[in-house]
């Protein structure tokens, strides 16, 4: 406001400060998996949204131990950030190993294909066509 600044110079300033330190600025997302594949080592993933297969569920007042091996298998496919995220996991976490699957490996040109395809709003069949009768 009272500074002789330009308003491009403030804008680059600030950009500059955010990513000071940040080797890759495109690393720095966290998917989703990240988050559940973090509860679940910690133990606090709910049973019903996420059944699992294995040991038997903890005694009352009891933590669940975190699991040994883990298989993740996404329908509609995964991404390489996703990839990148496990493989980090596994190596920061020796004595945890997840395996990740899916239906296909995306990058961004099959990500906005597999959106294009998506139905609209209004109900249209994939591709945006009429539906079918």
């Amino acid at each position: 406001l009272f500074s002789n600044k330009t308003w491009l110079a403030a804008t680059k300033k600030s950009l500059q400060r955010n990513i000071k330190g940040v080797q890759n600025v495109y690393t720095q997302h966290s998917p989703y998996l990240a988050q559940t594949l973090d509860a679940l080592l910690k133990g606090t993933l709910t049973e019903t949204q996420y059944p699992h297969l294995g040991s038997e569920p903890p005694t009352a007042g009891a933590k669940r131990r975190a699991p040994v091996e883990v298989i993740v298998f996404m329908v509609g496919g995964v991404t390489y950030e996703e990839s990148r995220y496990v493989s980090e996991m596994n190596t920061a976490n020796p004595g945890v190993r997840v395996l990740l699957g899916g239906t296909t490996i995306h990058n961004s040109a099959s990500f906005l294909e597999e959106v294009k395809r998506l139905p609209s709003a209004g109900g249209g069949a994939p591709g945006g066509g009429p539906p079918n009768a």
